[in-house]
């Protein structure tokens, strides 16, 4: 089994954070959600990954090469983008990569699902592509269950469900592929022309795509909070996270926080429900539900 990330998108919901770094590269507790990735696919044992970059590519590229240095029993292929290709233009694009069955993950999602369950899956149906499901907030796909077949990928109706961004697609089916730059659209079409795309539903695991600023917060809420343990992300037994000793008078914590090494924190500041990176200057003040950079 080999692995892609997709990785090239713009961030917009994230602006103006993905002004300044590319959203793959978003520290969970001071980790780039794609090290998180990449550690996870490692401990799986695939040593072949391919990763698309257009936004902030050379960002995005540089910490891949140093990751490639401290990790070689792992490679890494760049495919950059010239123009933006979309999910499904990225597949196409990087088509000669695909010579095996190859787990397919978005760059912003967060989880700790048990891949394995998902390789035995796969192996089993007859169909060339999976993909993972569950129940979430953005319920689009319709699944005939007893057959556990994709019937649609953008309903709108009840009982349906949410794609977590995970799959894993057979090489042969790229060739079906038609040239849109939307992978959902080319999956439709897909269906619509008869091939069946499997459904794994998964409703045990934690899911969570950091592409909003909301759900960004929320993954750390969650996590701080809540207990949630992700593989390859250190436990922290308390909500309260501060990794600087450069606080003034009168700084006072609340809820939860994650404050990363070098910043700087001025006297009388209350912080609630805040993520610092790192070298952050924080001037006096009250700040809640932020993302500090």
């Amino acid at each position: 089994m080999q692995a892609f990330i997709l990785s090239a998108g713009k961030g917009t919901r994230l602006l103006p954070y993905t002004n300044f770094l590319p959203k793959p590269l978003f520290p969970i507790l001071g980790k780039p959600i794609i090290e998180i990735i990449l550690d996870q696919l490692k401990a799986l044992g695939i040593t072949l990954v391919g990763i698309n970059a257009f936004h902030l590519k050379d960002k995005l590229i540089n910490f891949l090469k140093s990751y490639q240095n401290k990790n070689p029993q792992i490679e890494l292929r760049i495919f950059v983008e010239k123009d933006l290709l979309g999910t499904g233009g990225a597949i196409i694009n990087a088509k000669n990569f695909f010579k095996e069955e190859t787990l397919i993950i978005n760059s912003d999602i967060l989880t700790n699902f048990d891949f394995k369950k998902l390789f035995s899956f796969f192996s089993k149906t007859f169909s060339p592509i999976t993909m993972v499901l569950y129940k979430g907030d953005q319920n689009s796909v319709e699944v005939e269950k007893n057959s556990n077949t994709i019937i649609s990928l953008r309903k709108k109706k009840d009982n349906l469900f949410t794609f977590a961004g995970i799959q894993i697609i057979d090489p042969h089916i790229i060739k079906k592929f038609s040239f849109k730059k939307d992978l959902i659209e080319i999956y439709q079409d897909l269906i619509n022309g008869g091939i069946k795309i499997s459904a794994y539903i998964e409703n045990s695991s934690y899911f969570k795509d950091i592409g909003t600023v909301e759900n960004y917060l929320k993954v750390h809420e969650d996590i701080l909070m809540k207990g949630v343990k992700i593989p390859k992300i250190p436990f922290y037994s308390k909500p309260i996270v501060v990794k600087t000793k450069n606080i003034g008078n009168n700084v006072t914590f609340k809820d939860w926080v994650y404050i990363d090494e070098n910043t700087i924190i001025e006297e009388n500041t209350q912080l609630s429900k805040v993520i610092s990176w790192k070298g952050v200057y924080i001037k006096s003040g009250i700040y809640e539900n932020q993302i500090l950079i």
